[in-house]
């Protein structure tokens, strides 16, 4: 039986290797009898408005991408709370969603799995205010500033060390905010923050970080740090494995909001991508997207 498959992609990302993976899947889709809708646009919003107005006419959605594309398929999935199969072809740096549901990394073996029979299964996904995803990891605080501010072509020509010697640079300022967390209607906490870190699941970049319960968000905060903390900044950094420390508070939940109370801007970042500012109500959809991964 003939479906219809929606390919979406930015042409503009990963020097142009984004589009070629997705021709390569329409050619083998359109090989199987399939039908394929491309979309993609001059812009990220003008191919969130292409996918909106095909939503209800897709049996499967091919997202060609990292976290960031990910994020800006999903958001439109979770704007108009139309869940629909989706499949993965990862053309990202991190690929960390992939990596997490083990999906392939290959283009040829991502695009078999797409056309095996499908199998599901149900992840879930983050949501920002009212219409925004957040499919790994929402971010704020000191090293949020720094990945706003660092240039794409810094990122390309030094790498994470851009980050890390930006970084260094602010240990031992005061660069932290003083944040309340109202954890679902009633429990507030208040707290010194430098840096937080907000993901969907228990891992970072692929590797486990936080035992803590599925089924919820995982929040992880620096409360402040100092140049005789150096080492534990850059486990974290690197690895995203928080060790015990007076200096670190961890906790899940399944709605956060997040208020600034010491009257400073404080902007986030979402899957890698700069996001909006404080204040802010993120929640968790357990179970919300069907995926296809390998069987």
């Amino acid at each position: 039986m003939a479906l219809t498959y929606g390919i979406f992609y930015n042409k503009n990302s990963g020097h142009g290797h984004a589009e070629k993976k997705a021709k390569i899947c329409q050619k083998k889709l359109l090989a199987a009898d399939h039908q394929v809708e491309m979309i993609n646009d001059d812009s990220l919003a003008k191919s969130q408005n292409h996918l909106a107005k095909k939503l209800s006419d897709l049996d499967f959605l091919v997202i060609v991408g990292g976290d960031g594309t990910l994020n800006g398929a999903l958001s439109v999935i979770v704007k108009y709370d139309h869940p629909l199969p989706v499949g993965v072809i990862p053309a990202g740096t991190v690929n960390n969603f992939a990596k997490r549901y083990h999906l392939a990394l290959e283009t040829n073996a991502a695009i078999q799995t797409i056309l095996d029979v499908p199998q599901i299964r149900y992840v879930g996904l983050g949501k920002c205010g009212k219409d925004q995803a957040i499919v790994s990891s929402l971010t704020f605080g000191n090293l949020a500033n720094i990945s706003n501010k660092v240039r794409q072509q810094d990122k390309q020509k030094f790498g994470l060390g851009v980050y890390l010697t930006k970084a260094f640079r602010q240990i031992g300022h005061d660069k932290s905010y003083l944040i309340e967390y109202q954890l679902g209607k009633n429990r507030v906490k208040t707290l010194r923050t430098w840096f937080a870190l907000i993901t969907t699941t228990r891992s970072v970049g692929g590797f486990p970080y936080d035992t803590g319960a599925s089924g919820k968000m995982h929040v992880s905060l620096l409360n402040d740090i100092h140049v005789h903390q150096v080492w534990e900044y850059i486990r974290f950094a690197m690895t995203g494995r928080l060790r015990a420390s007076k200096n670190i508070t961890a906790f899940t939940t399944q709605k956060l909001t997040l208020t600034p109370k010491d009257n400073k801007i404080v902007s986030s970042r979402i899957d890698g991508d700069q996001g909006p500012q404080l204040p802010l109500t993120v929640s968790f959809l357990p179970e919300y997207l069907p995926l296809i991964v390998p069987s």
